[in-house]
């Protein structure tokens, strides 16, 4: 598939966002969401980076500027995008479980309180359930269909496990790090914590190599 021109994909992904905001498949989840998490960075991207979640790590920019010097260094690509699997975070919320809410409405204003207890959200983020994650995967293909990058870059086993199967990929070669779907290198590599300079330049390594073949 070519790749389309910034001022197109731009036009994609708002009306994919303004869908996504207006999403009502997760019913429960989306009462305690104040807002979904959405791409970020260039819109014509050389590389796009896949997190499961938008968790603690990936809400510090400083890691997300990490990561991206490290794939800029090794790999020689400028324009990085990066985007989640799972677009709303769930919560384990005690207030919530504790009353009988019954509301399909949203329970966090606009400043994040809760209007449950008028107190700041206090729900404990976990990790989404597997029907979290197929209820989003459409989200993610089509941002991947409509910015068409050449790298995918797969940020932990949860997210590679998901994507491969979505690409109709079922058995994997253990230690293979790099497939190729059309024109598109996928790349999986670690949790993003554990994702460090030596395991990029494997990366690199293994790409070049691929390349080779």
């Amino acid at each position: 598939m070519a790749r389309g021109s910034r001022e197109e994909n731009i036009r994609q992904i708002i009306d994919m966002e303004d869908r996504i905001a207006r999403c009502g498949r997760c019913k429960s989840l989306i009462k305690c969401v104040r807002k979904p998490s959405l791409g970020k960075g260039e819109l014509d991207p050389d590389l796009m980076m896949i997190f499961e979640y938008d968790n603690h790590f990936t809400r510090d920019v400083n890691n997300l500027i990490v990561l991206r010097n490290m794939v800029k260094k090794e790999l020689n690509l400028d324009k990085i995008y990066h985007t989640f699997i799972t677009r709303c975070q769930p919560k384990a919320c005690v207030t919530r479980n504790s009353m009988s809410c019954y509301t399909d409405t949203r329970l966090l204003d606009k400043d994040n309180h809760c209007l449950l207890n008028g107190r700041d959200c206090e729900g404990i983020p976990v990790r989404p359930a597997d029907e979290e994650i197929i209820a989003c995967l459409p989200f993610l293909l089509e941002e991947i269909a409509i910015l068409n990058p050449a790298y995918i870059l797969l940020f932990g086993s949860r997210v590679a496990e998901y994507m491969l199967k979505s690409w109709g990929i079922f058995d994997t070669e253990e230690d293979r790090t790099v497939y190729m779907i059309n024109d598109t290198r996928i790349i999986l590599a670690p949790d993003g914590e554990q994702f460090t300079d030596g395991y990029c330049q494997r990366i690199s390594q293994q790409i070049r190599n691929f390349t080779s073949l």
